[in-house]
């Protein structure tokens, strides 16, 4: 894998009661904000290791400067996303990393489980497919990428649902894509999901009680 591959990670700005709102209404939305915002640090500190070209892609109305004080000197750029649903900004998002290089990746900032290992493989799978999918436990996706052009995989997808990757799968194959799929991961978006990562990494620091 060489610098040719675009990195896009899709983050929101820190804020209380925007981030992480599922997980908040059980835990808490200060808790929420605790948990995103290492989230967000390990996935951005992740993403630094890989040889790409590293881009933030924030909402619209977010202020992305907490997230650039996090990368400061890293060489990271921040992006705006378009408005519309998730699959129209991340079909905006792909569609514009292509100007900067031949494949781009794009995740998540919630998967406390990405790898440097795990991103170099699937931006080296993106040498020998036109797409690569990396499913989530949940139904979702925590990885999508694309080579050379963005194929229309992102309409008519019941967006937040168990049925997100199994649409995706139906639509590539649909327009005829030639896509590898890598080993399913998890993201954090509900108390089981806090629950697991806590006992795979018991000393992650706690939320401050007040």
């Amino acid at each position: 894998m060489s610098a040719d591959l675009v990195l896009q990670i899709f983050a929101r700005a820190p804020k209380l009661g925007c981030v992480k709102t599922r997980l908040g209404r059980e835990i808490g939305a200060a808790a929420a904000l605790h948990w995103y915002r290492i989230l967000v640090h390990r996935t951005l500190m992740t993403a630094s290791t890989v040889p790409a070209q590293v881009q933030v892609w924030c909402p619209l109305e977010d202020d992305p400067f907490e997230l650039e004080q996090i990368v400061d000197g890293l060489g990271m750029t921040f992006h705006q996303q378009c408005s519309g649903d998730l699959g129209r900004r991340m079909q905006f998002a792909l569609q514009a990393g292509l100007e900067f290089g031949p494949s781009v990746l794009l995740i998540g900032a919630d998967c406390p489980v990405w790898t440097p290992a795990a991103l170099a493989a699937a931006g080296q799978a993106l040498s020998v497919a036109s797409m690569v999918l990396v499913p989530a436990e949940d139904g979702g996706y925590v990885g999508i990428g694309v080579r050379g052009s963005v194929p229309p995989v992102f309409e008519g997808v019941p967006w937040s649902s168990a049925a997100v990757t199994t649409q995706t799968r139906r639509l590539m194959t649909q327009a005829g894509v030639d896509w590898l799929e890598l080993p399913t991961l998890w993201d954090v978006d509900r108390p089981d999901d806090l629950d697991r990562w806590l006992q795979a990494e018991p000393n992650l620091p706690r939320p401050i009680a007040g």
